[in-house]
């Protein structure tokens, strides 16, 4: 598969769950053309919301005795390779260039992590990748070399810095935009490393050089790096494992894949100045405000029928998604996005109302 074929795949599976409806296409592509890029985490889960609202999205009653028939079982999060928060990423760095502040971590896959830091000097982004599976390796525009070290194979690719858009690097990001690196190698067995450094500046030089890249890789360490306490569940459907993380002031989002699903490199998408992986989840959780943005076209606060407080569940689109209101603030509400079949309503609202926000939670309930 070729790197542009790899980023259209990445960017359709986007597309895909970010889709309006047919009912208000139009205002809604509007709204979309206005969005940023970090929106467009949210919209993949409100977009299920709106159908409660405003075009014929069935409320579904709590579930009954029959549903639970072909539907998963709930386990407390403990046993079975999952738990109730995030794991940590098994590997943190050592040697960093002058000016780099300590990486935050984010998680990218099931066994996959991202540490991230950037400082001022060349604006320059840096990304260390940690996953369990082989990753694609970049050949063209730029230049892809071999180096060995140490008994180690290392695949250099390198984009210079340069205008953007100049001869040969084109129109189609990363390489586009400015100067671009990435470093590959297995750094045990069953433990590929990513490096990648970028500035998405055009002509402004990274300050970082190819042994720069080789030092950050060599100096990297066995320990774990925590990822930020920001959400735990109490209850998960059977045979799934934490897939991502992602904490943000507008959204805390976890999502859940199967425990026996085969190992994913992370997606070639996925770039320091560009968090546009995807994962393929089966549950998604997240924590958002009730009066964000991208909520608030959809659901006006406490609109949702809702008598008892006991949460609702809605139907659309061969989705189903349960709304919660968070017991300790009642102003940030708790999504729970499944295919259809894939657990019966009751369930979701029992693992909606385990959810617990962490003390690192970055989302804010909003005015």
């Amino acid at each position: 598969m070729t790197d542009m074929e790899i980023q259209l795949r990445g960017a359709m599976d986007d597309l895909a769950d970010d889709a309006p409806s047919a009912a208000g296409l139009l205002d809604a592509v509007h709204r979309r053309g206005r969005a940023d890029r970090r929106r467009r985490l949210i919209v993949g889960t409100v977009a299920v919301l709106a159908a409660g609202v405003i075009g014929g999205t069935s409320v579904v009653t709590v579930a009954g005795r029959h549903d639970t028939e072909r539907v998963q079982t709930l386990q407390v999060a403990m046993p079975a390779g999952s738990s109730r928060s995030a794991p940590p990423s098994p590997v943190s760095t050592g040697w960093l260039p002058t000016g780099f502040p300590e990486p935050t971590v984010r998680m990218l896959g099931p066994n996959a992590w991202a540490l991230d830091t950037r400082r001022d000097e060349g604006l320059a982004a840096l990304q260390v990748q940690i996953m369990s599976a082989k990753p694609a390796v970049r050949t063209k525009p730029g230049r892809l070399t071999t180096i060995g070290l140490a008994g180690v194979e290392y695949s250099l690719y390198w984009v210079p810095t340069h205008a953007p858009g100049a001869p040969p690097y084109g129109t189609t990001p990363p390489e586009a935009e400015g100067p671009y690196a990435e470093l590959t190698f297995e750094r045990r067995p069953g433990q590929w490393v990513r490096i990648i450094v970028q500035n998405s500046a055009g002509d402004v030089d990274l300050g970082i050089t190819e042994d720069d890249l080789l030092r950050i890789a060599t100096g990297l360490v066995d320990e774990p790096r925590a990822l930020p306490d920001a959400i735990e569940l109490g209850l998960l459907p059977g045979n799934v494992v934490w897939g991502q993380l992602k904490n943000e002031d507008y959204g805390v989002y976890a999502g859940f894949v199967d425990a026996d699903a085969p190992a994913r490199p992370v997606d070639q998408n996925e770039q320091p100045n560009g968090h546009n992986g995807s994962v393929k989840t089966r549950v998604r959780v997240s924590v958002v405000p009730e009066d964000s943005l991208d909520i608030s076209e959809f659901m006006r606060p406490r609109s949702t029928p809702d008598p008892d407080g006991d949460g609702t569940v809605h139907q659309r689109d061969g989705s189903t998604t349960a709304l919660y209101r968070l017991a300790s603030n009642p102003k940030l509400l708790v999504v729970v996005r499944v295919k259809t079949g894939f657990m019966a309503p009751a369930e979701m609202l029992k693992v909606a109302r385990s959810v617990r926000l962490g003390p690192d939670a970055a989302v804010k309930p909003g005015s």
